[in-house]
C-alpha cells in the first residue's frame, strides 16, 4: 500500500473507477457524479495542479482524492464553526473492486496530512444530500455537518462538513 502523488500515467485507471463509480451512483438513485462530471480534463488539471493523490496496491491504482485550498463559493453562506483557512478534498474515488477495505478512509487522512503540513488543521468538504455511503464515511472520519447549500444545478442540497484537526484551534 502507498499513496503517492498522481501522474498522468495513472488518468486512464482514475476514469475507469469514475465510470464504474457513476454506474453505481445510477443504480443507488444518487446523481451526484454522471457523464458531465468528474471529466477527464478536471482530473488532468490536478494532476497538472499537483493536488491529485493516489492509492496503490500491488502496482495498480485503487484510489484517488484531490486535495487543495479551492473552496467552492457557496461555501462562504455556510455557518462553519471557524473563520480559518481550510483545506478540503474533492473526487475521492475507490475501484469497485476493493470497497469497503478503508481505502477511503486512508485516502481522507492522507489528505488530513496534507493540510497540517501546511499548518492548516482544519477541513471543510461536502457531498450530495443522496450519497448516503460519503455521508457515512465522513461521519466515521470525524467530521461533522455544518449546513446545506446548492450546487451545480443540482434538485437536492449538499451537505457541508467540517473537521478541526488540532486542538490549537480556538472553538
Amino acid at each position: 500500500m502507498m499513496i503517492r502523488k498522481g501522474n498522468k500515467a495513472d488518468l486512464p485507471a482514475i476514469m475507469k473507477m469514475v465510470g464504474d463509480t457513476v454506474q453505481i451512483m445510477k443504480e443507488e438513485q444518487n446523481d451526484q457524479w454522471d457523464e458531465k462530471y468528474p471529466t477527464m480534463s478536471i482530473i488532468e488539471h490536478d494532476v497538472q495542479n499537483g493536488s491529485l493523490y493516489v492509492y496503490e496496491e500491488n502496482e495498480q491504482v485503487v484510489g484517488s482524492i484531490t486535495v487543495d485550498t479551492n473552496l467552492p463559493n457557496e461555501y462562504l453562506d455556510i455557518p462553519w464553526s471557524q473563520e480559518i483557512p481550510s483545506y478540503t478534498f474533492h473526487r475521492l474515488v475507490i475501484s469497485a473492486a476493493v470497497r469497503e477495505k478503508g481505502i477511503a478512509s486512508s485516502l481522507i487522512s492522507h489528505a488530513e496530512k496534507v493540510a497540517m503540513q501546511h499548518n492548516t488543521p482544519y477541513m471543510k468538504i461536502d457531498t450530495y444530500s443522496l450519497n448516503k455511503k460519503a455521508q457515512a464515511l465522513f461521519e466515521k472520519n470525524g467530521y461533522v455537518k455544518a449546513g446545506e447549500m446548492t450546487f451545480h444545478g443540482k434538485e437536492n442540497p449538499f451537505n457541508c462538513y467540517e473537521k478541526i484537526l488540532s486542538d490549537k484551534v480556538n472553538n
